[in-house]
């Protein structure tokens, strides 16, 4: 497997696609390859599209699916662009779909990126380089009660205010323009050296990583484009590891699931919703204990599969 990102839960993520001969399936979030390389090792025959915002992540799969390149097409494009690209490429349907969601152990791993307090670099975190706006721009121009709402809507951060302000007062005199700048400022406020200070520091970069890049924003219209995209049979796949990501999923997968939304008063359905999804995981699947001791990002991940309903379009 791909020393750049190891896969969660591969084998488990393979099965639940169910790859069939000649398939055409989609990658939502390629990374370093390895589970498109593991769907390959399964069904060497597919058709695989792998979408990735960070051009790295692409460079690098390159060589690990170069024994598939004639069966694999890179796009360079965040998974909210997924109906628009597969339209450009004339694909209507697909037979199955992966997002593993988040960052990747590469991206963490990379200092010069800015999404750990573990090493000094600018305060950057875009998962496309391309885009213009980073954690510094969110870090020094934003409100304090913007940033209040970032830190607690996206971490449940207790200090989230305190450190907000923190935060205000401090680019009020200077810039906060590296990682090792911002977490003497969540010190300020969380103290240093304790167990919970750098699970405080962990959550604010979390929240401005996940604001950066979009990330709960663009979520929930691309999974109902996977699911409208899946043909009858076909089957989405979706890991997170974060509770509002988790959220979301759920919440997708069970409205899809409905035969109607119509409020349990009523006499007789309005609503004209139709199914289009059976779900397949009651419950959320999560690593097994060999799989955690040897990939420490497995342990809160959370995996959720369904299937789209014969018939439905």
């Amino acid at each position: 497997m791909s020393k750049y990102h190891q896969p969660v839960m591969a084998d488990k993520c393979v099965e639940y696609l169910r790859l069939v001969p000649a398939g055409i399936y989609v990658d939502a979030t390629l990374g370093g390859g390895g589970h498109s390389s593991a769907m390959f090792d399964h069904e060497p025959s597919i058709r695989l599209f792998a979408f990735d915002q960070d051009i790295e992540a692409i460079e690098h799969a390159h060589t690990t699916l170069q024994a598939h390149r004639a069966r694999v097409e890179f796009i360079h494009a965040n998974f909210q662009n997924l109906r628009s690209e597969l339209a450009l490429r004339k694909i209507p349907s697909i037979d199955g779909i992966l997002f593993d969601l988040g960052v990747s152990s590469h991206q963490l791993d990379n200092g010069r990126r800015g999404f750990s307090f573990d090493t000094d670099a600018e305060l950057d975190m875009r998962m496309n380089r391309e885009q213009e706006t980073s954690a510094f721009d969110a870090v020094n121009k934003l409100p304090v009660r913007e940033l209040t709402h970032i830190f607690w809507n996206y971490s449940e951060e207790k200090h989230s205010g305190r450190i907000a302000r923190a935060i205000e007062t401090y680019r009020s005199a200077k810039e906060i323009k590296s990682t090792t700048e911002l977490a003497r400022v969540i010190e300020s406020v969380a103290g240093i050296g304790s167990k919970e200070s750098l699970k405080t520091k962990a959550r604010i970069f979390q929240s401005l990583r996940i604001h950066v890049n979009r990330e709960l924003e663009v979520l929930s219209p691309a999974l109902t484009d996977a699911i409208h995209l899946l043909s009858p049979g076909g089957r989405i796949v979706v890991m997170s590891y974060h509770s509002l990501e988790d959220r979301i999923v759920k919440n997708i997968f069970r409205d899809a699931a409905l035969d109607c939304k119509c409020p349990p008063q009523a006499l007789k359905c309005i609503c004209g919703h139709k199914r289009s999804l059976k779900i397949l995981t009651k419950n959320p699947l999560c690593a097994d204990e060999n799989e955690v001791l040897t990939n420490k990002r497995s342990r809160s991940a959370k995996l959720r599969a369904a299937e789209k309903i014969m018939g439905e379009s």
